[in-house]
């Protein structure tokens, strides 16, 4: 008895072994089956002639769906007009000359990409684009049993986006993501891309922009060159952003508001005080000048007065009234001094008649009271000033008044209204 139990211990170890050793065999063997299986798929495809044709070539037109995941949407440049974003492009369509026995899906990567026909899918808006290589090149295609086929990439793109600027920096711009096939048209391909295969971050961090939204349209354009004439599906992906102004407020709106105020303190200085004022007229001037300059050096040039450049002038305008005032104060100064040297030479020329003339009495109460009405009824340096002190400040206002509810009220309406009807 103790011998069999002592055979039954030593057998299960062996068994055990034995078994392990068979299944790993054949499990070897059927993995080498299906990768066997799949390279005949991919001999045969790349012996065939028509290997670089797509799929049902002569039949019915290849289905390619569309998918795309934004990784990252890192700059929207209005001085360039496009924006750059990171994201996956992934294409799926089915090859039957693809389809193989095993039971696992196939990968290929990098070069062995090249292998099989693919959708030449493009930018219709790109200016520049790249796949991305480090440390491998990000590129793979799934192949499936039945054929069907998925191919992913990680590209980065620089995407062309017209801007209209009227309301700069109070607008909302609205950037597309055109996709298109380069050569089959819509008898040799068609292209779908949902919604929902689309993924975008609402809550994205963008430099100067905040996105709100996007929609996806499907929709049929005409392209000729030449003899060959089609019609192309395009995949359009349409992003609204918002500008964040508040960069705005801070380096151009709030330090332009306290320049022209600072003209104003000209008032407040004695017209005979030239050096003053005019150190202060031409410093307000010319500070609003280079500001305006350095605003324009980041933004194309348009044919239209963009919303910052109406506030920019505006400020320019006040603060070069301003100067033209004290010229006109100054004006003012000369012309009292005359009067006053006219009065004064009047005044001595009447008592040397009145010391000549011994029967005629000279008044001088009556003298100094008519010189002071004519005083009154002439516009002197310091009325001037005194008027400019409450008319600039009133002007100003409002103008800020009109200024800031047409930008900010009437250029939403009207962007919202162009992108709900597009």
């Amino acid at each position: 008895m103790m011998l069999f139990e002592w055979n039954l211990i030593g057998f299960f170890p062996i068994f055990h072994t034995w078994l392990a050793f068979f299944i790993g065999a054949a499990c070897v063997q059927r993995s080498f089956q299906q990768s066997n299986n799949v390279s005949t798929a991919l001999q045969r495809l790349m012996n065939d002639d028509g290997s670089k044709l797509r799929p049902y070539n002569g039949g019915p037109p290849v289905q390619v769906d569309l998918g795309l995941d934004v990784e990252r949407l890192s700059d929207v440049s209005a001085s360039t007009m496009d924006f750059s974003l990171t994201m996956y492009l992934r294409e799926y369509w089915h090859d039957p000359r693809l389809a193989h026995n095993s039971t696992s899906h196939l990968i290929l990567q990098g070069l062995d990409v090249d292998m099989v026909w693919s959708p030449d899918i493009f930018f219709i808006n790109e200016k520049s684009a790249k796949v991305h290589e480090v440390t491998y090149k990000n590129k793979l295609i799934y192949i499936l049993p039945n054929g069907s086929v998925s191919m992913s990439m990680r590209l980065s793109a620089t995407l062309a986006c017209h801007m209209s600027l009227e309301f700069f920096p109070m607008d909302s711009q609205t950037c597309k993501i055109e996709m298109s096939s380069y050569a089959y048209n819509t008898a040799e391909m068609t292209l779908n891309l949902s919604k929902e295969d689309v993924a975008i971050d609402t809550d994205m961090e963008i430099p100067s922009f905040k996105f709100l939204k996007f929609e996806v349209n499907n929709k049929i354009m005409s392209f000729s060159t030449g003899q060959i004439m089609g019609h192309f599906h395009i995949c359009e992906i349409r992003l609204e952003f918002e500008r964040q102004m508040q960069a705005y407020l801070l380096t151009v709106y709030i330090p332009s508001c306290l320049l022209v105020t600072i003209a104003w303190l000209s008032f407040w200085i004695d017209a005979r005080a030239a050096p003053a004022r005019i150190t202060l007229g031409i410093t307000t001037v010319l500070t609003v000048t280079t500001m305006t300059s350095g605003i324009l050096e980041r933004l194309p040039i348009v044919t239209y007065a963009k919303a910052i450049d109406i506030w920019l002038a505006a400020c320019l305008l006040f603060v070069f009234l301003c100067l033209l005032e004290y010229a006109w104060a100054n004006y003012l100064v000369v012309l009292e001094q005359s009067r006053i040297k006219k009065r004064k030479s009047l005044k001595s020329t009447k008592k040397k008649e009145a010391a000549n003339n011994e029967d005629n009495n000279f008044d001088e109460c009556s003298e100094t009271i008519e010189v002071e009405s004519c005083t009154e009824r002439h516009l002197t340096a310091l009325r001037l000033d005194k008027m400019s002190r409450i008319f600039f400040p009133v002007i100003f206002a409002l103008f800020n008044l009109i200024y800031w509810p047409v930008y900010l009220y009437k250029g939403d309406v009207i962007l919202l209204s162009k992108f709900g009807s597009k």
